[in-house]
């Protein structure tokens, strides 16, 4: 289906479905500089029994880039009202980086809007490490727009061997993350700065699945082990030898982990 836009929280939202249409509703959320383009990888093998639901948050992809700064409440709002606006009570909720955190957000303030949580390569806490490759990335945004920060990121979000074949999945990214307009990524890394999710995972009940990348630089494992010894019941599965995106690099083993942690949890959801 083709991209489509709906009006939530005062700015116009661009969001698609996929999949089937009368399956349980699986809302996903893309990374920082991302869009919804991000899950691409993940549609085939999920098409078959789910509603896929794929958002441009707030400044990113084809949604409107409003002035900054935002705030990560801001982005558990703003979901908030996409499902208000597309008459949705519940979704099954995956996010990558970013929008793994939104994810957290809505398990601590709107625990009723979400049947389960997958939550792939984030963290709950903003470190000294974090805040600084924030400000590093804002200064060249401001200097020299998008493409000179790619130049900086791409090893930390693919492997070397990945990055130098720059084949079509790479390319695909690139041209996504280069065209984010600048304001959205300013306002949108400043609201990440800020994250401290961590004293409050306790209050999370959904059903949570955690994904994570072996040699992932930007969230590395025990970003997301704090998050397992966070949350009760959640489980914790790692992509060896993988960097942030290890959905885009090694689709087929990203999405059996995927595909299982979604089944296990809806069964137990219609228990």
């Amino acid at each position: 289906m083709s991209i489509k836009k709906v009006k939530a929280a005062g700015i116009k939202f661009a969001y698609r479905w996929d999949g089937n249409p009368d399956g349980p509703v699986v809302m996903m959320a893309h990374a920082m500089g991302t869009s919804h383009r991000i899950w691409d990888w993940q549609v085939p093998a999920l098409e078959d029994h789910y509603r896929l639901l794929r958002y441009d948050w707030r400044g990113h992809g084809d949604t409107n880039a409003p002035p900054g700064p935002y705030t990560l409440r801001q982005f558990v709002s703003d979901a908030i009202a996409v499902m208000d606006a597309l008459n949705l009570d519940k979704v099954h909720w995956v996010g990558v980086s970013t929008g793994g955190m939104i994810g957290q957000g809505l398990g601590i303030h709107a625990p009723e809007r979400v049947a389960s949580l997958s939550l792939c390569n984030t963290t709950s806490q903003s470190t000294d490490w974090y805040r600084e490759w924030v400000k590093e990335r804002q200064a060249v945004v401001k200097e020299g727009g998008m493409s000179p920060v790619w130049d900086m990121t791409d090893k930390l979000w693919f492997t070397d061997a990945f990055v130098e074949a720059a084949n079509t999945e790479y390319q695909a990214i690139r041209d996504v993350f280069v065209k984010t307009p600048v304001p959205g990524y300013l306002a949108g890394t400043s609201a990440v700065a800020d994250l401290a999710y961590l004293p409050d995972l306790p209050k999370i009940k959904a059903p949570t699945r955690i994904i994570a990348a072996g040699d992932d630089p930007v969230t590395p494992i025990v970003r997301a082990e704090e998050i397992r010894d966070g949350i009760p019941g959640s489980e914790l599965t790692v992509i060896d030898g993988q960097r942030h995106f290890s959905n885009v690099e090694v689709p087929d083993a990203f999405n059996a982990v995927l595909r299982k942690g979604l089944d296990e949890m809806l069964s137990k959801t219609e228990q």
